[in-house]
Order: structure tokens, then sequence, then C-alpha cells
């Protein structure tokens, strides 16, 4: 019989038919999860190498640098082993001084027919610092692991002597073409000039510091200070801010700024190189674009680019000569052109009273190294002391001053007597020959004390007293003694007065101890009085930022934390530059909070120096309050 629909045979066929793809599409499913499942497998028993294979390959940015530049070593170490391994042992030569170091690292997976190869790349870079001319040989590079030894080539490197022109160092991101450091090395320089070349010991040798620039420098800031070795170094200049004034130098016109002045006395003969000064400015980068004739003129610069530059100055030798043979006596060293006056107040007075005597030296050299004058060999005088007062002057480009002793002199006869000459030697180096100067004579009138009946015995500045009698004797008219309670030995007050002897005896010992180590130990003395000298230095800065000063205000602020990060780390405060400074609080544990307030401030305190318009009292507030908090931070920590 016909029907309308599928017959029931038909149904089934189907039925059939579509179990039939499922089934087929099911093992299609199980199968590709096979295959990924064993190439897992294979890649995970590919990696396990039997053993590790580690080579070691080192390099260096620059095979020539000159004293002072950064030099880069770097050591690339490839493994095949994904584990991790130890980090190289890199020894530092004498000569170099080992700035910091980081690392990164890669893992990379290879497939070749069907093999498969893991390799793990990690990279350090060691940054040195050169202190020293030769030549250098780093490495090799030592790596452990697993009981065998691996090891890189040596590379060597080639320190010059400075050669005062600029240096570049390209700020992240940044390159230049050896053209562009062409340029900038022929038009920025430093300059530094002497006005004596040869000198004596203790004469005074003026420094002056310029800066030759043509490009629009910006953030300027000082690198590193010298600290003078072999001199005593006083400042006549410091400039706060650029004051540019155009000059001609070989026929190029020069924006030159003077930066720094300088009073030096050398302490010791012989030829002295001076330790070079360094600047560190942003200068605009050459646009690459060219001009429709072929060339760009020297303003053709992009001031949205900019280059780190390195400024610094060149070594200048000085000759010191030893003082000559002669020496008058009563010399002490000074060494300049002095003169000598005193003066008493009151000039009438009686025998016994005290005389204020004031013996003031005028004149230019170093004035620290003028000791007290003769005083006069004179029995009729009794003389104390005196309490020594410098005023130092920088007038005409000369260091100089005055320094004024003050003395209690006490007459001891009546009488109208002479205080004479007070007399000083110093060698003047413009005559090449020693001198004596003498104070002009005083006239004074003594009356005799009417306090005293005797008036020749005297002594010192308090007078004798003569007594009627000199032995009390005891007085019979006490017929009752008053009682005295227990006795002594039973009173607590007693064992207590015992006890404060041992206790003081104790104390004395540590005290002694403390002193001693202060005495002794120039790292703990600066330790202990850091925070002390920190907090006045903070008490000037304050002041000064309520007057408004805030040139004096920043310079105050970086020469507190210079000089408490000095005091604190046990390393000079002269030429402390942030960096310098941030790698030794590193080592000692600092936290990056800690660190980057270092950087804040020190940055904040250079720039002000050159633009301290710019700067509004809530600055100076905030760059105050960081201040105090890096100084409290600091002394809970190192």
């Amino acid at each position: 019989m016909a029907t309308s629909g599928k017959s029931k045979l038909d149904l089934e066929n189907e039925t059939r038919r579509i179990c039939f793809d499922e089934g087929f599409v099911l093992g299609k499913l199980n199968r590709s999860l096979f295959v990924a499942l064993g190439f897992f497998v294979l890649m995970i028993l590919g990696a396990r190498p039997v053993c590790a294979q580690v080579t070691l390959e080192a390099s260096v940015d620059r095979s020539q640098v000159e004293v002072g530049d950064m030099v880069e070593l770097t050591v690339a170490i490839e493994a095949n082993q994904v584990g991790g391994l130890p980090s190289p042992q890199v020894p530092t030569p004498a000569g170099l001084q080992l700035a910091g170091s980081t690392s990164s690292s890669a893992t990379s997976i290879r497939i070749v027919n069907g093999a498969m190869s893991t390799t793990r790349t990690t990279t350090y870079v060691f940054s040195f610092r050169a202190e020293r001319e030769g030549s250098y040989v780093l490495g090799p590079a030592v790596l452990t692991n697993d009981g065998k030894t691996f090891q890189s080539s040596p590379v060597r490197v080639e320190v010059l002597k400075n050669s005062g022109r600029a240096q570049t160092r390209p700020s992240q991101g940044q390159s230049m073409t050896t053209d562009q450091v062409r340029e900038i090395e022929e038009n920025l320089y430093l300059g530094v000039e002497a006005d004596k070349e040869s000198v004596y010991v203790g004469e005074q040798i003026g420094i002056t510091y310029k800066l030759y620039t043509r490009f629009d420098v910006n953030n300027v800031h000082y690198g590193q200070i010298p600290t003078f070795t072999g001199f005593w170094a006083e400042t006549v200049f410091d400039a706060k801010r650029l004051n540019l004034q155009r000059e001609r130098v070989d026929g190029k016109v020069f924006n030159v700024a003077e930066l720094k002045r300088m009073a030096l006395f050398p302490t010791t003969q012989g030829t002295h190189v001076l330790e070079q000064l360094e600047i560190v400015c942003d200068v605009p980068i050459r646009s690459r674009s060219r001009s429709l004739f072929g060339f760009d003129g020297f303003d053709a610069f992009d001031p949205f680019r900019t280059q780190q530059v390195t400024v610094r100055s060149e070594d200048l030798s000085v000759v010191v000569k030893p003082l000559p043979s002669g020496a008058p006596a009563g010399f002490a060293g000074a060494v300049g052109r002095f003169d000598i006056t005193a003066e008493a107040t009151p000039t009438e007075v009686h025998a016994g009273d005290p005389v204020a005597v004031k013996v003031t030296v005028i004149g230019v050299g170093n004035l620290q190294a003028v000791s007290e004058p003769q005083r006069p060999e004179d029995t009729q005088f009794r003389f104390y002391d005196p309490k020594a007062q410098l005023e130092t002057d920088a007038g005409g480009g000369k260091y100089g001053g005055k320094k004024t002793f003050e003395y209690v002199m006490i007459p001891t006869k009546s009488g109208s007597v002479t205080l004479p000459a007070f007399r000083l030697a110093f060698f003047d180096p413009r005559a090449e020959r020693y001198d004596i100067i003498e104070s002009k004579p005083i006239l004074l009138t003594v009356a005799p004390n009417p306090n005293v009946r005797s008036p020749e015995v005297l002594a010192g500045r308090e007078e004798v007293r003569v007594l009627g009698q000199d032995i009390r004797y005891i007085k019979p008219d006490r017929v009752h003694l008053a009682n005295q309670g227990s006795l002594l030995y039973q009173r607590g007050s007693f064992w207590v007065m015992q006890v404060l002897p041992l206790l003081g005896v104790a104390g004395a010992y540590v005290y002694r101890r403390h002193r001693d180590r202060l005495a002794g130990d120039v790292a703990y003395a600066r330790r202990r009085s850091a925070r002390s000298r920190a907090r006045k230095r903070m008490a000037g800065a304050e002041k000064l930022k309520r007057d408004g000063d805030s040139a004096g205000f920043h310079a105050e602020i970086h020469r507190s934390v210079a000089a408490f990060l000095g005091d604190r780390l046990n390393r000079s405060a002269a030429g402390l530059t942030a960096e310098a400074a941030v790698a030794d609080l590193a080592q000692r544990g600092a936290t990056d909070r800690q660190i980057d307030l270092v950087r804040q401030i020190f940055q904040a305190c250079d720039l002000a120096r050159f633009a301290p318009g710019q700067v509004g009292s809530e600055q100076m507030d905030a760059l105050y309050e960081k201040a105090v908090l890096l100084i409290d931070d600091l002394e809970r920590m190192i």
C-alpha cells in the first residue's frame, strides 16, 4: 500500500547514517586530543637535556674611555636549561670602581624536524667607573654550575687622560652620530685658569672656572667638585645662576659664564695636579633636515630633542716651592702681606684690675694659618690666653680679611707703665723675604689699689684679703651638744654615698671609652655628630626660607643633606653627587622611597641654583619637609 511519507525502511536507513556520521566525528576529535597530548609530552621530554650546556660571552660598550667615564661590561649567558643559573663573578681591577649592575633574561624554544630545544639567555651589565689612566683587563667572567666552571674571554679597556672637552652620555632612547659628538666637543668646553704657575708653600693662588658654550644649554649643574688635595681651599665666588657674556675665542664667538673662583694655599711642596671640575648640562640635538641648498646652519637645532653632556676642565699643574731658609724667631707659617694693630681698654686702671687688649692682624693671605702674635715679655703684666675671631673678605679677587685676638691683661705694678709692642713674623711672597711687623706700644696709667693694704701683694685677678688673725680657736661657751640621731653607718644616705663613687667611676670609664673612640674613630665621631650638625643647618635653611632667599635656601638644603650623608656614610661631602650617594645607600639597604628622596632633593637644589626665580614658597616648603623626612629616616637606618 502506497503512503505519502517515508517508509519505515527509509527511516531506519537514515537513522543508521546519522549515527555513523556522529561516530566518525567523535573519533576524529579523540584522535586530535591524543595527538595534542602526545605533542605536549614530547615538549616536556625535549625540554629536559641530558646535561646543561653553558656559554659566556663578554663585551664592552667602548674600548677607550677617559678618566671619570663609565664603561659597561655586558656578559651574555646562554644555557639549554630552563632553570636559573647563579650570577657570574667579574673581578674588579685596581683603577676601576664597580658602580652597579643590572640583569635581564629571556627564554626561546625551537623545533627543527620534530626535535625541540630550549635556550635561556641571561644578560648581566656591569658598570665600572675609570679612576686612573692605564690599560685594564675586564674578566674573564666566571660562572660555576653543578660542579662545572664556565668562563668568558677577557676584554681589554684603555683608560686615557681627560681631554677636558665635552663627554656625551646618551639619554635613554636616543643616539648620536659621530658628527654630532664632534660638533658638541668643538662648541662646548670648561676652561680653568690660574693666576700663577709657581708659588711658595702657603702662598695664595687664584683658580677660575668658566663655561664656554655656543649652545642654548639647560639644566646646568655640577657633576664632580674637586677636593683640592694638597691645598687649603677657600671659595671666593660661586655662581648662583649663569651670567653669560659674549667673548671671541680663536675666531669663534662663545657665550661665557664664570662658574667658580677659588683661593688655594698649598700645604706641601712639589708639583700638584689639580683635580678636575665637572659640569653636566643638556644641549639641543642638530636637526637632520637640510636647507634648500644642501646644508644646515649652526642654529639648525631641534629644541625638543636634547642630549646630556658632561664637561670637564683640563688638568692644571702647579709647582710649589719650599719656603727659603733663615726664618726669624716666632715664625709659625704665615704667608702673605699683613699689618698689625693693638689697643687697650681702659688705659687708666687700678693695680690688679683687668684690661681688655685687642690685637688685630689685617692682610691678604690664609689667615687660618696666622697664629697668635708674640706677646710682650714684661713682668709688669699678666696675660691670659686670648679668644680669636676671624673675618674673611674676598674683595678684589684675593682672599684675606682680619683676625682679632682678644686678651685679658692685668698690670701687677702701679705707676705710669708702657705695654710693649706685639710682634708677628711672616713670609712675603712678592718680596720673597721674611718680614717682622710690630704694633705700637700702649701707655697705661696704673693707680694703687685702695682695697689692698700691700699693693705689691697681687695674685692674678683676685686680691689677697688680709685677715686680722689666721687661726680661729675652739669656742668654749657650748654647754649642751645636739643629738645627732642614729649612727652614720645605719643611715641609708651613708650607703648611697658609698655607691655614688662607684657609679661615678663606671660612668667616667664609659665616657672615657666614648671620648677615646671619638678621637680615634673618625667614622664614629662623624656619625654621632651628624644629627646635631644637620639640625643646625636645617634651622639656617628655614630662616632663609622665611626671608624669601630662594638661592640661599636651596644652597643650604643641598649643603645640609650632602654633609649629613657624608657624615653618616663616612665619605667626603665635597663633590658628593646624587648617584654616588644613591650607590652607597643602596649597599646599606636603603628603601626605594629614601633613594628617590635623595635624587629629588639633589635635583631640585641643582636646578634652583641656576633658576631661583622659578621656585615658589610652596615648593620650598615641600623641599624642606622632604629633607627633614630624609634625615629622620636615614638617622634610624644608617
